[in-house]
Parts: structure tokens; C-alpha cells; sequence
């Protein structure tokens, strides 16, 4: 990922289908292995964008659905395994180390990550972070966070 992928944001969108089209469009612009750490309260479409990454890299978006429970879901697409993680309901970051995560994301042609915050320092440095905010209405605003 760089500066095309850099160059995408912001993105404004106005229902759950443009969300899912922004997906599709970083999609195109990840270098393998990319780790994504997706930012935003519940209901702010973090879900609909890993629908539209795993549309992009040739797999079946309608098959991705919100891991809260399951903690971690992975999805076979063309490109190879996209591992989407949700780590709402963890409580210690040895969850993620007992569930042998770290090696999963090794495995993985992208991984996105729901609440990210929790997962601290077991995110590799290169992840690029993004916020997915309510904007009023449908209305959601996509961005980058700079690096801090």
C-alpha cells in the first residue's frame, strides 16, 4: 500500500451499497498481506467495507458477515484468504495469542480489523488505519489516519 491506496481518501458515501463499492476500490490499490485497522462506532459500516475488500480481491462479499461472536472469520477469495476479525468482545490481547491469530495473519493475503484498539501491539506497524464516521443520515465519511 502506498500513496495510490494513500490517494483514495477521503470517500464519502450515502448508503450501505456506495460503502461497499469504496471496498471494492481500496481492493484494487492493497499490496499483499495488508493488515487494515477499520475505526468507527457500532453500525458506521465497518462490515460493508470488508464486503466490498473481499468483492475486490474476487470473492463473495454477500458470505462476510460481522465475526463479534466468532471473534475471527476468514474468506477464500481469488487473490488468496482475507481474515476479518472483530475484536469487540476480547478482553485481553492473550485472547488473539491463544486463538493463534498472529499466525493467521501471517496466512493472510488482507486482514481487517474491527475495533483495533484492542489488539495493541499484536498489529504490525505498517497497518493503515481507517475511520469509517456517521455523517448525519446514510451519510458516512471514509478517511486515513495519518500516522501519529
Amino acid at each position: 500500500m502506498g500513496a495510490g491506496f494513500d490517494s483514495l481518501f477521503p470517500i464519502e458515501t450515502t448508503s450501505a451499497v456506495e460503502t461497499r463499492a469504496a471496498g471494492r476500490r481500496l481492493a484494487g490499490a492493497l499490496s499483499d498481506g495488508a493488515v487494515l485497522a477499520l475505526e468507527g462506532d457500532l453500525g458506521a459500516g465497518k462490515t460493508q467495507l470488508v464486503k466490498g475488500l473481499v468483492d475486490g480481491l474476487g470473492g463473495d462479499g454477500d458470505a462476510v458477515s460481522s465475526p463479534t461472536f466468532a471473534i475471527a472469520q476468514q474468506y477464500e477469495t481469488a487473490q488468496g484468504v482475507v481474515l476479518h476479525v472483530d475484536a469487540y468482545r476480547v478482553q485481553h490481547q492473550r485472547e488473539f495469542i491463544e486463538m493463534g491469530l498472529e499466525d493467521s495473519m501471517d496466512d493472510a493475503v488482507l486482514v481487517a480489523v474491527e475495533w483495533p484498539m484492542r489488539m495493541g501491539h499484536l498489529l504490525p506497524t505498517e497497518t493503515k488505519r481507517i475511520s469509517i464516521r456517521h455523517q448525519g443520515g446514510d451519510r458516512r465519511r471514509i478517511s486515513l489516519i495519518a500516522d501519529e
